[in-house]
């Protein structure tokens, strides 16, 4: 292969399994490369909102006294964000270097019969890459679900994290909460500690405490009423969490209070094994910062951006805009087909006062602007449908007049774009 775009081609050349899918081919290639998953310390997260977040507060705070590796995606603007050590990105050599390496073992296991998907490929290289980096302990975030995801080759993490759980990824997860929240408590191993998020759904949290009796793992949760909220405003948040007073998030919206909240529960369970003061760990907190999720990357025009794509991130979203002084909204959005668009674009319509559609390039899975233009006019009368992202882009800032504010919303694909723009 001759450069980069050849390596990252190959990758995705590998596609996905579809519902078929189990963990007998991650299995193939952890074995032959001697399991390193196993040789390190990892603590696992899983949920379908927040998981991002969660994982990235963790990974700030353990990174202050000790070698921290992140494994989060999707990725915003290149795939290196995706695999970190102590804030700092693979390095493209490295991410070349590793394909290379795995890449005759993934080719054996397809003509076997165990095809390799880029997912499986990418888990493969994050856990070579910190077991060879010599990380001492690494966050690993689910990509999709948790019983059968390919991050869950792990035998016996630190610790098992489930954050907010929600109706989301249905075609592959299940339809009702119950099969969601089992996909997802698939990460808990036995007899290593489980750190739950505050569920709304009390039959989610049922099916987690029944899988955590089955494995002898220790439950660790929550109440929103234990946690003291001081201030939410738009720029973070300050609150008192058990015996940490005075704790500040620069991630905007309620909800990153009780993630944050998440976070301060595992890391003050692990902070002897890790030296951790309350200090790191409070600062670990404020400092995090999670691109595309409630950030504010211009204050004139006011420009928003949030990769909020169900419900339930949707819902904190629209709750977090309160925080917001702005005459008119102008909205950017586009969705992708197997969320629940109507619902959504009707959310998101009846507070815009400008919609401006656009086109999720390059995703079989995006929903066609035509269509959501249909499903929004009930809502918003000023609509505009601007395919190409960097022209819809522009085209929402000369819209925004001075007290206005501008949102970008729908999917993390759009808004990583759209950071691509921003940052060039």
């Amino acid at each position: 292969m001759r450069n980069f775009d050849d390596y990252l081609d190959y990758l995705y050349g590998r596609g996905s399994s579809g519902k078929d899918h189990n963990l007998k081919s991650i299995a193939k290639v952890m074995e032959a490369l001697d399991n390193p998953q196993d040789k390190i310390k990892t603590i696992h997260v899983a949920g379908t909102n927040g998981k991002g977040s969660t994982s990235m507060m963790l990974a700030k705070a353990l990174g202050k006294k000790v070698k921290c590796g992140i494994f989060t995606s999707p990725y915003m603007v290149r795939i290196n964000e995706e695999i970190s050590i102590n804030g700092v990105d693979i390095s493209d050599e490295d991410f070349c270097n590793l394909i290379d390496r795995i890449k005759p073992i993934a080719e054996k296991c397809d003509e076997e019969g165990y095809h390799i998907t880029y997912f499986e490929f990418l888990t493969a290289m994050v856990y070579l890459y910190f077991y060879e980096q010599k990380v001492d302990v690494a966050v690993i975030e689910v990509g999709l679900g948790g019983t059968l995801d390919s991050t869950n080759i792990i035998k016996s993490p630190l610790a098992s994290v489930i954050c907010s759980i929600s109706m989301d990824h249905m075609n592959v997860l299940g339809n009702t909460i119950e099969e969601i929240a089992a996909n997802k408590a698939g990460i808990i191993k036995a007899n290593r500690p489980v750190f739950v998020y505050p569920q709304t759904s009390e039959e989610a949290f049922e099916v987690i405490k029944e899988k955590a009796k089955k494995e002898n793992s220790t439950i660790h949760s929550f109440c929103k009423d234990d946690v003291n909220v001081r201030e939410i405003s738009n720029k973070g948040n300050t609150f008192d969490f058990k015996t940490y007073k005075n704790v500040h998030t620069n991630l905007r919206g309620k909800h990153q209070i009780y993630n944050a909240s998440l976070a301060i529960m595992v890391l003050d369970y692990l902070k002897d094994e890790f030296n951790l003061t309350e200090d790191d760990i409070k600062d670990g907190i404020k400092e995090t910062y999670n691109p595309g999720r409630l950030d504010l990357v211009s204050t004139n025009p006011k420009i928003l951006l949030d990769g909020s794509h169900n419900k339930e991130s949707i819902a904190a979203l629209l709750g977090s805009l309160k925080q917001f002084d702005y005459d008119r909204l102008i909205v950017g959005f586009s969705i992708l087909k197997d969320k629940d668009h109507k619902e959504i674009i009707r959310d998101i319509a009846s507070l815009a006062d400008k919609l401006i559609i656009t086109y999720i390039d390059e995703n079989p899975r995006a929903l066609d602007t035509e269509e959501i233009a249909k499903e929004a006019r009930e809502y918003v009368s000023d609509i505009q449908i601007i395919n190409d992202n960097k022209k819809a882009y522009d085209q929402s800032l000369k819209e925004a007049g001075e007290k206005d504010l501008v949102l970008w919303c729908g999917s993390l694909y759009l808004v990583g774009k759209l950071l691509s723009f921003i940052k060039k």
